[in-house]
């Protein structure tokens, strides 16, 4: 009677592992489903992220507009303006004058590389515009603006001469316009 005891519970213990077993492959299979099904969103999801981006660049180049007396071109000196706060933080001590100096020379560095050419037109609505009406006007436009390129984030570029809007795109249908004059910024998405 005890034997037969043991092998009930030692029955009930292999369907209960089995019962758990399954349980999680049920629950696997549900979520690797919404896993599937979500990462065709990711590189709108990434054009999303690049979208306030923008915003947030548009913003702080036509307050820099506005501060530099509203002229037709600016140089965009993102990289500039960091080693001046490097530099104000310098203090008597050599050591940390020979740090702080050390640190200030790699930021020139960075800065010779990359922010001393990018000067950028202007509307005179005070929103960035492009050199030449084509799409590489635009991507060039997006390089200046993002420091990044179109091509290595996977978005395609339209250029509409009509409208005077540079449109940026992601494979899933999502898409950000910039229209010129305006600097006004539509992003859409689509739900799929």
């Amino acid at each position: 009677m005890l034997s037969q005891q043991k092998a009930d519970g030692d029955l009930l213990k292999v369907y209960g592992r089995v019962i758990a077993i399954v349980v999680v492959l049920t629950l696997l299979a549900i979520f690797g489903g919404r896993y599937v099904n979500t990462t065709s969103n990711i590189g709108g999801r990434g054009l999303e992220f690049e979208h306030n981006r923008f915003l947030n660049v548009l913003a702080m180049v036509h307050s820099q507009w506005l501060a530099s007396g509203r002229p037709h071109k600016m140089q965009l000196s993102w990289h500039h303006m960091a080693s001046n706060v490097a530099s104000s933080k310098v203090s008597n001590d050599n050591a940390v004058l020979q740090d702080a100096a050390s640190k200030i020379d790699a930021i020139d560095t960075d800065t010779d590389l990359v922010g001393t050419d990018n000067w950028i037109s202007m509307s005179d609505q005070g929103w960035p515009t492009i050199d030449t009406n084509d799409v590489q006007g635009c991507e060039q436009l997006w390089g200046h603006l993002l420091a990044t390129n179109v091509q290595e984030l996977n978005i395609a570029v339209d250029y509409q001469s009509d409208e005077n809007i540079c449109r940026y795109h992601s494979g899933n249908e999502a898409s950000l316009s910039y229209q010129l004059q305006t600097g006004r910024v539509i992003f859409l998405m689509s739900d799929r």
